[in-house]
């Protein structure tokens, strides 16, 4: 299990030294002999030593270990730098540099332990219920500007996927199209206010302005026929003077 060497030496001095004595303040359990490489929970496996006794034991073990066991090692000596409110880690310059050193390492063992495996935390449907919790919590939050930049560096020249555009799909049926509010239009006219458009958006428009154009498609060569009236007008000023706002519309409904 362990390789005869110094390190090991010096390991087994810690821990019986730490078992003969009485220590107040702060301690860590310790298993002596881990319990991922085959230790358990018993009286005699188990050691009280300090935040950086506990430490010093854990980058020993890196050193006593080899294949697989020297895999779980690693990983627990990585998660020696994890801190939460009922752990005081030792931090140290020392702590700094094996950390360094052993980052790399732990992230291409758990790369290749996750290899054609599915993340906890990925592929788990979500219940109503949590939808809702998470729903809840994004309204009316607000980006920061760095927030917002990065979001946008992000997505900046990303196309989506046949399924992706499936997925949003489907999110929107069954919900009512119709008009913006005038609530909605203010809110985006607000938030347009001041902004200058790039060069390179200002040239994408007109590309797309030509594009539609050359296909007969622009709205300008678009023309509706009025329903009430029968007149063909241009879709541009269709809606001001026909369709709902057709004179003869209005007659209709005021007799």
């Amino acid at each position: 299990m362990f390789t005869d060497s110094k390190y090991t030496t010096i390991y087994y001095q810690i821990v019986e030294r730490a078992k003969g004595r009485n220590i107040t303040g702060y301690t860590e359990n310790h298993h002596i002999i881990p319990k991922s490489i085959g230790g358990d929970n018993a009286t005699e496996n188990m050691v009280h030593l300090t935040a950086r006794e506990h430490f010093i034991c854990h980058w020993l073990l890196t050193k006593m270990t080899s294949g697989a066991e020297y895999h779980s090692m690693i990983h627990a000596l990585n998660g020696m730098k994890r801190v939460n409110n009922m752990q005081e880690r030792y931090s140290t310059k020392i702590t700094s540099r094996v950390y360094e050193k052993i980052k790399p390492i732990a992230a291409k063992i758990h790369s290749e332990f996750m290899t054609g495996k599915v993340p906890h935390n990925k592929g788990v449907p979500r219940t109503e219920a949590q939808k809702q919790a998470q729903r809840e919590k994004m309204l009316g939050r607000k980006l920061t500007p760095d927030q917002l930049a990065r979001s946008i560096a992000k997505r900046t020249g990303m196309k989506r996927t046949v399924e992706q555009k499936k997925r949003i799909s489907d999110s929107t049926k069954g919900i009512a199209k119709g008009p913006m509010s005038e609530e909605n239009k203010a809110k985006i006219s607000a938030g347009a206010k001041g902004i200058k458009k790039s060069a390179e958006s200002s040239a994408r428009k007109k590309e797309t302005l030509k594009k539609l154009a050359s296909e007969g498609k622009h709205h300008s060569q678009i023309v509706l026929t009025c329903p009430h009236c029968g007149a063909q007008i241009k879709k541009l000023l269709y809606a001001r003077w026909h369709g709902d706002n057709c004179k003869l519309n209005l007659l209709n409904s005021q007799n």
